[in-house]
C-alpha cells in the first residue's frame, strides 16, 4: 500500500506502516542507548583489550613459573655491593634472554594502554567507529626501540669509559629491572580496566613506578662503579645526561606528536 509520508499521522490503517519493509529493518536494531548520545570508551569493555590482558597474563604466569628462582637470584644479585661479576654475555642463556623481552613486551604494552587511554579522554573520540587497534602495536614498537636503543647507548659509553667486567654488570641489571617493572604495571593497568578507579590515580601510579625504577637504576650506577672522591657528581651527571635526558626527550615528543597528530587526524 502506498501513501504519503508528509500525512503518516492521517492514515487510519496502521499495519500498512508496521508492513513497510524499513520498519521491519528498523526494529531489529538494537536498541542500546539514548538516540544521539555518545558512548564512552571503556577499555574493560573492548573485547581486543580484554583478550590482551589475558594473554599478558599467561605471560606472566609463564615466566614466574618457569624461571622464577632465577629471577629471585637476579634481584639477589641487583642489591649485592660486592664486586661478583657474571662471566659470559650479559644474560647467562637465550631463555634468560626469553624472559627479559617477554617482561619487557608486557610492560610496553601497559604503558601503551595507559597512554592511549589519555589520549582517548583528551579527544573527541566515537567509539562506535572501531579503535584503530595499530595503535597500539606502534607503541609497542617505538617503545621497544627505544629501550634497546638506551641498552646500544649503554654498551658503547661503558665501553669507552669503565672496565668490561662493571660494565656488563650494568647491562644485566638495566634489562633485569626495565624486565621486573611489569610485574608492578601490570596490577596497575588491571585496576585500570576492570574496575572504577579513577584515570588520574592510575596515572600516578605508573609515575611512581617509572620513578622507583630511575632510583634503582641509579642505586646500581652508584654501587656497581666505585669512584674516587667527589667521583660522585660525575656519576650522577652520567646518569642525567644518558639515561634521564633521552627518556625525558622522548617523553616530550610522544606527548607533542600525540596531541597534535593522532588526537586530531586519528581519533577525531
Amino acid at each position: 500500500m502506498d501513501f504519503d509520508l508528509k500525512n503518516l499521522l492521517t492514515v487510519i490503517d496502521s499495519s500498512a506502516f508496521h508492513n513497510m519493509e524499513l520498519y521491519k529493518q528498523g526494529i531489529l536494531l538494537p536498541d542500546r542507548t539514548v538516540p544521539m548520545e555518545q558512548c564512552d570508551y571503556v577499555l574493560g569493555k573492548d573485547d581486543v583489550v580484554v583478550a590482551g590482558m589475558t594473554v599478558m597474563f599467561f605471560i606472566l604466569a609463564f615466566v614466574f613459573y618457569r624461571s622464577k628462582d632465577l629471577l629471585l637470584f637476579r634481584l639477589k644479585e641487583y642489591f649485592t655491593s660486592k664486586r661478583v661479576y657474571v662471566e659470559g654475555n650479559v644474560m647467562e642463556d637465550a631463555g634468560e634472554m626469553l624472559n627479559v623481552f617477554l617482561l619487557t613486551t608486557v610492560a610496553v604494552l601497559c604503558l601503551s594502554l595507559l597512554f592511549f587511554e589519555n589520549l582517548i579522554a583528551k579527544s573527541n573520540y566515537i567509539s562506535s567507529v572501531g579503535f584503530p587497534y595499530w595503535l597500539y602495536a606502534a607503541g609497542w614498537l617505538v617503545l621497544q626501540l627505544f629501550i634497546y636503543a638506551k641498552s646500544c647507548l649503554y654498551s658503547i659509553v661503558n665501553f669507552t669509559f669503565f672496565d668490561r667486567e662493571p660494565s656488563r654488570k650494568w647491562m644485566s641489571g638495566y634489562l633485569l629491572m626495565t624486565s621486573l617493572t611489569a610485574f608492578l604495571l601490570y596490577p596497575i593497568v588491571l585496576l585500570d580496566v576492570f574496575s572504577h578507579l579513577d584515570h588520574e590515580i592510575v596515572i600516578w601510579s605508573a609515575i611512581l613506578v617509572v620513578v622507583l625504577y630511575e632510583l634503582l637504576l641509579f642505586y646500581k650506577l652508584i654501587a656497581n662503579f666505585k669512584v674516587k672522591k667527589y667521583g660522585y657528581m660525575l656519576i650522577f651527571l652520567y646518569f642525567c645526561s644518558v639515561e634521564l635526558l633521552p627518556t625525558l626527550v622522548f617523553g616530550h615528543l610522544a606527548v607533542w606528536y600525540s596531541d597534535n597528530y593522532i588526537v586530531k587526524n586519528i581519533l577525531y
